[in-house]
Order: structure tokens, then C-alpha cells, then sequence
């Protein structure tokens, strides 16, 4: 590239400069031709010729399944789903983040893994003194030998399910539904979340609910955090399933999603939601894992 000159302040560049014995980097964003702002928010001035070669950094777009290395966007999405989840006890504890609440939530009552650092004894302690099963949430992609080394500790496998992301949706739902800030009796009673009430209403997020004439048939959950939208909750009522009622569900939670990154957690045994999800443009981003001491 050229000489950096006024029409280049403001971009973020990184910049070899000529330095005895041999180069010397740095990057941050340009305040002047000769000077910028590292990401410390420390200035850094430099001798423009000293220049050996200088280049724009262009921001790749982060979209749901692009942006990042897996390994990152796999982090960044389960923190953004436990944002959307928020249990009123939380600690962290280096790459772990260990949570409990009240109420039969599995997601509300497990500590959370982001890394192979290992603090399986700490955790251990942490949820006996609480009463609490020892419980974890694991992407074994990512850390199979933390995983491994869980199960011979004695940690039984729940459940396994699959993280589906979509990008932003322009749905139009061309029926009617009814959408609230928070969950009203009717719906807390479907799944039986009344303990859970206050987990629910930590997070912004919008509750849906399907009608055929005046009885609820469906219902929904989408949460919000960052530039996602998490959908959760969906429930059909038995006697009408298999009758379209859970793709309208889904189309009435997209039509709430403000043109949000989509996401949802569904079992892999689940085979007509993840079948559903999938059809509807969902693609697997990771798998989660679930695993708890014995009783």
C-alpha cells in the first residue's frame, strides 16, 4: 500500500515498522499518519519513515455460521445462551462458569465449560454444599478429554443435544398469535415454570402464544442477548401434534426475532423437532453434552 495519509485515520491497521536490529509491529486504529491507538487504549507514535509495509485490517462479518474459528464461535454462543438463561447464583471460576437457581432446570443448575482448565474437585464442592447434583455442561468437540476424564470420574451422560443456529430470518407469520414481555399463568403452567419465573423474566425476551379459537395449542419462548435471539420453550399441545402447529410456533418466535443471529437447543433424540428445525433452514453449529454425578 501507499503512504498513509488523512483518508486512512480512523481505520484499524496493523503496521511493521523498520526497528533496530530487525521489525517491530503494531496495531490499533489510526488517529494521524502518525500515530494510532492500540487495543489497550494506549497512543502510539510512530515515525512514517519508518514504514516497511502497512495494511488495512478489514473486519470479516460475523454472520451465525461464519466469522470466527469454530473453537471461538462455539464460546461465544454458549456464553450468549447463558446470558439468555441467567441463574441468579453465578461464579467463575477460570473458564468455568459454576450456576444454580432454584427450580428443575438443568442449564440453571450446571456449571458451564469453556476450557480444558480442569476444576472438577472445586466444582464438586461447589454444588454439594448447595444441595445440588454435580452437573455440567460440556461441548465434547472441544474438550474431549475433559469429557473423558468426567466419565471416569463417575459423571453419567443426560442427555446430548445439538446447537442449531440460522441467520437473521425475514419471516412474515401470516396468522395470528399473542406475544407478551413476560410469561403470564397460562403459559408458566404449560411446562410447569412457575418456580422459575424469576430465570425467565433475568432476560429480555418475548413469550408466544398459539390459539385455535380460544384454546392454547402452542407456545414459545425468544430471548435476547447481544445480536442473537435464542428460541426455546416450544411446546404443542399433544392431541395436535403432527398438524403444523410447531412450524408456526417457529415462525411466530422468527417473526419476533427483530432480525436477530437465530439459535435453539434440541435433544438428538428429538428427532421430528430437529427434523422440523432443519427444515426450516437451521443448520448444526456444535453438540452439547449434559453429565451429573450419580444421586
Amino acid at each position: 500500500m501507499g503512504q498513509i495519509s488523512e483518508n486512512d485515520i480512523g481505520k484499524r491497521v496493523t503496521i511493521r515498522l523498520h526497528d533496530n536490529p530487525g521489525y517491530r509491529d503494531i496495531v490499533g486504529h489510526l488517529l494521524s499518519p502518525t500515530s494510532l491507538k492500540n487495543r489497550h487504549g494506549e497512543i502510539v507514535q510512530f515515525d512514517p519513515a519508518q514504514i516497511y509495509i502497512w495494511r488495512e485490517i478489514v473486519e470479516v462479518a460475523r454472520t451465525a455460521t461464519s466469522g470466527a474459528p469454530l473453537s471461538v464461535r462455539i464460546n461465544d454462543l454458549e456464553k450468549i445462551a447463558n446470558q439468555t438463561w441467567k441463574a441468579k447464583e453465578e461464579q467463575h471460576l477460570g473458564n468455568w462458569i459454576l450456576r444454580a437457581d432454584v427450580g428443575v432446570t438443568r442449564r440453571a443448575n450446571s456449571a458451564l465449560i469453556l476450557g480444558s482448565d480442569n476444576h472438577i474437585e472445586v466444582m464438586i464442592n461447589w454444588y454439594t454444599q448447595r444441595n445440588l447434583r454435580p452437573t455440567i455442561s460440556i461441548v465434547p468437540e472441544i474438550n474431549s478429554e475433559l469429557d473423558s476424564e468426567l466419565e471416569i470420574r463417575g459423571f453419567k451422560k443426560l442427555l446430548d443435544l445439538e446447537v442449531m443456529v440460522k441467520n437473521s430470518a425475514e419471516s412474515k407469520a401470516e396468522f395470528e398469535y399473542e406475544v407478551t414481555d413476560d410469561p403470564n399463568d397460562e403459559w408458566l403452567q404449560v411446562h410447569g415454570d412457575e418456580s422459575i419465573y424469576p430465570l425467565l423474566t433475568r432476560t429480555p425476551a418475548k413469550y408466544i402464544y398459539l390459539r385455535d379459537q380460544s384454546k392454547l395449542v402452542a407456545i414459545g419462548r425468544i430471548a435476547f442477548a447481544a445480536d442473537w435471539a435464542l428460541i426455546s420453550r416450544i411446546w404443542v399441545s399433544p392431541e395436535l401434534r403432527g398438524r403444523g402447529y410447531g412450524r408456526k410456533m417457529l415462525q411466530a418466535l422468527e417473526n419476533e426475532s427483530g432480525n436477530a443471529k437465530l439459535a435453539l437447543q434440541v435433544q438428538k433424540e428429538n428427532i421430528a423437532a430437529y427434523e422440523l428445525y432443519k427444515s426450516a433452514g437451521y443448520l448444526n453449529h456444535h453438540s452439547g453434552r449434559f453429565r451429573a454425578l450419580p444421586h
